[in-house]
């Protein structure tokens, strides 16, 4: 990993995901004290923290016709304006740090996240976020497919319950080409200089899991 041309990548940590909101997320304290210690460490050393922010507005609901379908407005997230939707203030972006307001699960589809990365010099993400299994994947693969080595944070992510990321962690460990995946407490390591452990992606489907071997396997990362 190398720290010049790194930026820490913070997806969709937001109100609605906290024990009160619409879509509760387990373990969700300690996924954002987890991410604001990696964000101050970055700033520490001068590494960028970008925010992603799933934001939609009314007339873009349109795009989705078929959840559309689905929902009523409790089941809503990510509504433009709303408390919900607003970036929880232990990891709120501070000065002039880049926020990504997105429609669709992928931080790159449709937004100019690429972009602003590339005119950065960005070629690797450290990647902390919510939902393991939804937004962070899609803008996981979606990273991996446009050249960005990922270096996902495991316990600096989590989803509805922790068998749900687990699974999501591990079927990204699967395709992460080119990255690998790492604790809160390595990846400071990395972010200060200082020897790391990291577990690599080596080869496609590295873990061949089972319900019977999740565990095992997400421990061993």
């Amino acid at each position: 990993m190398e720290i010049e041309t790194t930026a820490i990548l913070s997806i969709d940590l937001q109100n609605e995901y906290r024990a009160d909101g619409a879509y509760p997320c387990e373990n969700y304290d300690l996924i954002l004290s987890n991410a604001r210690s990696l964000m101050d460490r970055a700033r520490a050393a001068s590494v960028p923290v970008i925010h992603v922010q799933a934001w939609v507005e009314m007339e873009e609901r349109k795009n989705y016709a078929l959840l559309d379908e689905k929902l009523d407005e409790s089941l809503r997230s990510a509504v433009a304006g709303s408390r919900g939707a607003e970036i929880c203030e232990e990891v709120a972006p501070i000065d002039d740090e880049l926020v990504i307001q997105k429609r669709w699960p992928s931080a790159f589809m449709d937004t100019n996240l690429d972009a602003e990365l590339k005119q950065r010099g960005i070629k690797n993400l450290i990647v902390v976020g919510v939902w393991t299994d939804s937004c962070v994947r899609g803008s996981v693969f979606d990273a991996i497919y446009k050249g960005y080595r990922v270096w996902l944070v495991k316990d600096a992510c989590g989803s509805q319950n922790d068998a749900m990321h687990r699974i999501g962690i591990l079927d990204m460990a699967n395709r992460l080409y080119g990255g690998g995946v790492l604790s809160t407490v390595e990846a400071s390591k990395a972010l200060l200089g200082d020897v790391y452990s990291v577990w690599l992606c080596t080869r496609p489907i590295e873990f061949d899991y089972r319900l019977s071997t999740i565990d095992s396997y997400y421990d061993a990362l």
